[in-house]
């Protein structure tokens, strides 16, 4: 079992950095109007994807993982949204190119090939379309056992500096790429649970008497305190001219 499988067991659906409240600040600041064609790639259990739905946005999210997918459609059904819901990659999005409005990411492209990915939301975006991207950035250097450490634990081959991550879209044609700059790691997400507690419970029977779970949320919780000075995360933008 790892992180992402932690994850996916406890159906938790705020585990982007500064969590859901982050999402409900992010659509304050960027507004995306009723009836828009919103994608969500690695959507998880659906939070987000629901809550653009409520706000009258036409949305379809997709995520690698079945088991939650499966949550997703759930979630859905209990809070009497309508999202189409799929199995998915974002390095292979099953969709017609010039399919969407908007491009909603929450800490997924480090997850994966990012320069694939990013050349992915692009494609699929419409003329004038939007990427919203937030992902974890590392704010100052880092030894080499620190930067394989994080790695190894959140299972992705690099974390990208706020520069790095504004090449790579520069790179694949997105056009006046801006971000709301450099924000503090949280050293926790039971803040966010507190503030914004999920009204539908999606963990798996019995993952709470799993050791192994425990084993790594204690790992999490050991690296988090040890290493957050070196971590913040940003939420990038990009436009499709």
């Amino acid at each position: 079992m790892d992180y992402l499988d932690m994850l996916a067991k406890l159906g938790i659906g705020n585990a982007h950095p500064g969590g859901f409240g982050e999402t409900i600040e992010q659509l304050k600041k960027y507004p995306i109007e009723k009836g828009k064609k919103v994608l969500e790639v690695g959507c998880g259990t659906g939070r987000t994807a629901c809550y653009l739905a409520e706000q009258g946005c036409d949305v379809t999210a997709i995520d690698i993982r079945p088991e939650m997918i499966n949550k997703a459609k759930i979630r859905a059904e209990k809070q009497g949204t309508q999202v189409n819901f799929l199995i998915g990659d974002v390095c292979q999005l099953p969709f017609e190119a010039h399919s969407f409005d908007v491009v909603m990411v929450e800490s997924v492209t480090n997850f994966a090939d990012a320069q694939k990915a990013v050349s992915e939301y692009y494609r699929v975006l419409k003329t004038e379309g939007k990427l919203y991207d937030r992902e974890v950035i590392k704010v100052k250097d880092m030894t080499a056992g620190i930067h394989r450490a994080l790695c190894s634990f959140y299972g992705v081959s690099k974390i990208y500096k706020l520069e790095e991550w504004q090449e790579l879209l520069e790179s694949n044609n997105f056009a006046a790429v801006t971000s709301t700059g450099i924000h503090p790691f949280p050293l926790t997400m039971f803040e966010d649970q507190v503030q914004h507690p999920d009204p539908v419970h999606l963990s798996d029977r019995q993952s709470f008497m799993d050791p192994r779970i425990w084993q790594i949320t204690a790992r999490y919780d050991e690296l988090v305190s040890k290493y957050h000075p070196y971590m913040g995360y940003t939420l990038m933008i990009g436009s499709k001219e």
